[in-house]
């Protein structure tokens, strides 16, 4: 593989960071029944300059590229846009604490890498507007499989796969996301399809929105809850973020 400009590379840093604290997380008994939590964060540190290097070489390999590369770390804003559209969206994470020493390592993660964040953007949003900036070019790694909704490169690191999203796939992603919800983000997609029903639906009615619409009538829904849907499903490119504004471009079909 030959790139003109540096390939760059955008880590999905919210997950470095939760899985590289979390792993440092040690319980000590103190004795008299007092335990405590504690977690070094140099540790962490060191943890996740070694997962960026060993995933860094592989995704370097499994393009068979040698040229220069750029190190980008997409991180998450507080505030959250979706959670405006449809205020349950992750609501199953309130009063879930994060890893021991984990907002100490965010800093440092911003201080000794190439940072990205953006108000109201989670860190998927970022990556798949940098990726659909730079097509071909740009590799998001991540051990989450939602990026199939992204066109581009995707390495997911917990399977260690490479993927090539071409634009049909990334859409019907997107459409598949949007009728089977997500449970970890706390949506719910179209009451009573899983991945079968949907992957039956589209085979016998086609990839269309229409089809996405057809399911949501069937369940007593409308067209508005099925869009609600969609726009908290779509992870942004390029083409659903107002660079100038700095503000989300609402899905529409």
């Amino acid at each position: 593989m030959v790139c003109k400009k540096p390939l760059q590379l955008l880590f999905d840093a919210d997950m470095l960071c939760f899985e590289s604290c979390a792993a440092v997380e040690e319980e000590i008994h103190w004795g008299d029944g007092l335990w405590t939590l504690h977690a070094d964060a140099n540790v962490a540190q060191a943890k996740i300059d070694s997962m960026v290097k060993t995933l860094t070489m592989k995704v370097l390999d499994k393009l068979n590229y040698e040229g220069q590369y750029d190190i980008i770390m997409c991180f998450s804003d507080s505030v959250n846009f979706r959670k405006k559209l449809y205020p349950l969206y992750k609501a199953n994470r309130i009063g879930k604490r994060k890893p021991v020493c984990y907002q100490g390592v965010v800093e440092w993660v911003k201080q000794e890498y190439t940072a990205y964040q953006r108000y109201g953007l989670e860190a998927d949003d970022c990556l798949g507007i940098i990726s659909t900036m730079n097509p071909g070019n740009a590799v998001i790694v991540s051990g989450d499989k939602d990026f199939k909704s992204i066109p581009g490169m995707f390495f997911d690191y917990r399977r260690g796969t490479l993927h090539k999203i071409d634009q049909e796939e990334a859409d019907k992603a997107h459409l598949y996301q949007t009728l089977i919800g997500d449970i970890a983000d706390n949506y719910p997609g179209c009451p009573g399809i899983g991945e079968k029903t949907a992957e039956k639906l589209f085979l016998d009615k086609g990839v269309e929105w229409d089809t996405v619409v057809g399911a949501f009538e069937k369940k007593g829904l409308t067209e508005e809850d099925a869009l609600l849907q969609a726009r908290v499903a779509r992870i942004l490119r390029k083409e659903d973020y107002n660079l100038k504004t700095k503000e989300p471009i609402l899905w529409n079909p």
